[in-house]
């Protein structure tokens, strides 16, 4: 039986030569995507902390 996808929307992505080559530089044996993916969530959860709640929107806050 096969697993089922995790990942299941393919997106492309263009990167600059540098930054390619940054992300070749630290992912060691892990694979690409997932070092990419990684950094992508990482940067999600901090944006998602430093946004300003609704409710303190709303208040004017």
């Amino acid at each position: 039986m096969a697993r089922p996808k995790r990942y299941d929307k393919p997106y492309l992505l263009r990167l600059t030569e540098e930054t390619w080559e940054r992300i070749e530089a630290v992912r060691g044996e892990q694979d690409r995507a997932d070092v990419i993916r990684e950094a992508i969530e990482r940067d999600l959860k901090r944006r998602e902390r430093q946004k300003p709640s609704k409710e303190a929107a709303e208040d004017g806050a």
